[in-house]
């Protein structure tokens, strides 16, 4: 995610987000971090990462398309 801080005139301190990732078709932007998130905790990394967000989209499609090969749902 890149962000931007600033304050406003009343010193109230004020963030403009956005994500650097689409998340794939039929999911959200949550699906995609909850999904990386588990990545990151089964790898013992600090953060989120954009490997790790690159290896929980490749999952989530890979879950949510059909397959011929034995062994996979």
């Amino acid at each position: 995610m890149d962000s931007i801080y600033f304050q406003d005139p009343l010193g109230m301190l004020i963030e403009l987000a956005s994500y650097r990732f689409d998340p794939p078709h039929g999911h959200t932007h949550a699906d995609v971090l909850m999904e990386a998130h588990g990545i990151r905790v089964a790898r013992g990394d600090y953060a989120i990462a954009e490997a790790h967000l690159a290896d929980a989209i490749e999952a989530l499609v890979d879950r949510s398309r059909a397959t011929l090969t034995r062994g996979r749902d």
